[in-house]
């Protein structure tokens, strides 16, 4: 079956986000907003650097 060319184009353009979302505790959050619920989060003081993670 040959893939929905719209649908190819529509993940293509889709990117993950990061973002610090500032309230009671300060937390990273990383999200994939082109598919629901597609998110984690980390309280900021317990977040990697990026050095950490390479």
């Amino acid at each position: 079956m040959a893939p929905d060319a719209a649908t190819t184009e529509k993940v293509a353009e889709c990117e993950a986000m990061g973002s610090i979302d500032s309230g009671d505790v300060e937390q990273f959050v990383i999200a994939y907003p082109c598919q629901d619920d597609a998110w984690v989060s980390a309280d900021l003081a317990d977040a990697k650097t990026l050095s950490e993670w390479c």
